[in-house]
């Protein structure tokens, strides 16, 4: 048999929902947490530009990993390895395949 090989665009669209549990913050403040978050990451504008970092890193995966910054992001129903410091929950995903 030969080798099959095509391009393919794969359109993914998820919506998660993302909470940010006191954990994050280790008893910091907020506005502590994203001085200390500009500090050692990157720089971020507010706090929904680290819930959108929280989110991003559920999309691609895998969850129940540490993320910097933030913690172990795992499902909100998970409790292994243990309850997660960022919860999310994947509320949709499309997708779409297109041979090009």
């Amino acid at each position: 048999m030969e080798t099959i090989k095509r391009t393919v665009r794969v359109t993914i669209e998820k919506e998660i929902e993302v909470e940010l549990t006191p954990a994050v913050f280790g008893g910091m403040t907020q506005d502590e947490y994203l001085a200390e978050f500009r500090k050692s990451l990157w720089h971020v504008d507010s706090i929904d530009d680290v819930v959108k970092y929280a989110a991003r890193c559920a999309a691609y995966g895998p969850i129940g990993v540490q993320e910097d910054g933030l913690g172990l992001v795992n499902d909100r129903d998970s409790t292994y390895p243990r309850k997660g410091d960022v919860l999310v929950h994947e509320i949709s995903d499309v997708f779409e395949c297109e041979i090009l």
